[in-house]
């Protein structure tokens, strides 16, 4: 009689586990759950007849547009496995004309170029460094040593040419540092930091087949306070303002073949987590093998999703390392979450009495000579006009054009285009200011 009784305690105990473990997961998996099946359809509906909205604006200057990404990593980098057959693929795609890479250097004796430099298939590479809080481009042959002090470091390559952008900018920086010329206003990998990991995971585990853009977005906070911080230096001298992707292809799970035979697998940060022979209970997962040999993956960041999610769109001469970077230095820039609609054909600029431009984001112009500022955009928006880090005008309705009606003062003004998603106003993209002097 007690062995029954026992037997029917165990099998209680056994069901009752059982159900609490099926009631967790039932909670855990239902918000990634409601996303697939609920949110995330109805968020590309919207975007999908955002993007119909779109107006091809008129040309306001003889300079190109170019699209391209700062603040990248390749297989250079410890911590990525990234080579030209993930890089380039996923850029053509995502019409991205230049990339700036930030490979992580291998020792404190960097040596530039090293990795990738140059045209792959009508994309330009650009090699550079992610080190002691900058992202920097010597654009040159060039031996940096990084044990020396890091304004030194910043002023010896700005004085030979070469960019010196400030990177995590929710960290701390010699902010004073004269010889730094811009800095991150956005950063995927920061904006993540928030995140709690076991949601995130269960997300793009029901989501990272077909909806990964959305569930990257799913994690998007607006860095008001890094804006706050570059509206306040912005006072004093300008600071360019930029977005940084941060793309390692490296949160994913994937296995290729080892010359003997045997199944290697990475996990994140491109970190080597085991090697094993191929049996029956994991041969089940392996697939052919794609253009780098690997035979799983489970992805979360990849560079398509990365490429396209926010994107920097530089006026430039032409697609060469020498003008991109004169034009960068210029701040003649803006930067957009490109995967809610593709803003090149936007302008923001400066007109003088007689409405003729003279002057664009980036510049600087006399206050006796400007009558006013303009922008256009592809895509109707909400805009807000920002001096010295204070809104001073919001457009009440979307449309495609500004003009700022008021007296204009001297400072900086910059444009941000506001756009509604899902019931909320949220940001598409941010200008460079146009500073008054």
């Amino acid at each position: 009689m007690k062995l029954k009784q026992i037997l029917r305690l165990v099998k209680i105990v056994l069901l009752t586990i059982c159900g609490l473990i099926a009631i967790v997961l039932l909670i855990s998996f239902t918000p990634a759950l409601w996303h697939r099946w609920v949110t995330y359809p109805r968020l590309e509906k919207q975007v999908e007849a955002f993007q119909k909205l779109r107006k091809e604006p008129i040309s306001l200057t003889k300079l190109n547009t170019y699209r391209g990404v700062l603040h990248v990593h390749s297989f250079w980098s410890h911590d990525s496995k990234g080579t030209l057959a993930e890089i380039i693929p996923a850029a053509k795609h995502c019409g991205i004309d230049f990339i700036f890479l930030t490979d992580h250097p291998r020792g404190n004796i960097d040596t530039i170029p090293r990795g990738y430099k140059g045209y792959y298939d009508g994309v330009l590479v650009e090699p550079g460094s992610e080190k002691q809080g900058f992202d920097t481009w010597p654009l040159d042959s060039t031996i940096i040593d990084w044990k020396v002090d890091k304004d030194t470091v910043a002023k010896n390559i700005t004085s030979k040419g070469g960019i010196i952008f400030y990177a995590h900018t929710e960290e701390p920086h010699n902010w004073a540092n004269p010889f730094y010329q811009g800095m991150e206003i956005y950063n995927f990998h920061t904006d993540t930091k928030d995140e709690q990991l076991f949601p995130v995971i269960l997300n793009f585990l029901v989501n990272g087949d077909k909806f990964r853009p959305w569930a990257l977005r799913e994690m998007f906070d607006e860095q008001t306070t890094i804006l706050a911080r570059w509206d306040s230096l912005n006072k004093y001298r300008k600071i360019v303002g930029f977005s940084a992707v941060d793309t390692h292809e490296n949160q994913n799970f994937r296995a290729k073949f080892l010359k003997d035979g045997r199944l290697q697998w990475f996990g994140p940060n491109a970190k080597i987590i085991d090697t094993m022979e191929v049996k029956f209970w994991n041969k089940w997962l392996l697939q052919k093998p794609d253009t780098s040999g690997y035979v799983f993956k489970l992805m979360v960041d990849t560079y398509r999703e990365g490429f396209n999610y926010i994107t920097n769109y530089v006026y430039a001469d032409a697609l060469s390392v020498n003008s991109l970077a004169n034009h960068l230095k210029k701040g003649h820039l803006y930067t957009a979450f490109k995967s809610l609609g593709d803003a090149k054909g936007f302008m923001y600029y400066a007109v003088n009495q007689k409405d003729s431009l003279i002057g664009m984001l980036g510049d600087s112009v006399k206050l006796a000579d400007i009558k006013t500022l303009k922008a256009v955009s592809p895509y109707p928006g909400q805009f807000r006009l920002i001096h010295d880090g204070k809104i001073v005008n919001q457009t009440s309705k979307e449309g495609y054009n500004f003009t700022w009606s008021e007296p204009v003062q001297k400072g900086a003004y910059r444009i941000e285009i506001h756009i509604k998603l899902d019931g909320k106003i949220v940001p598409w993209l941010y200008s460079n200011p146009i500073y008054i002097y």
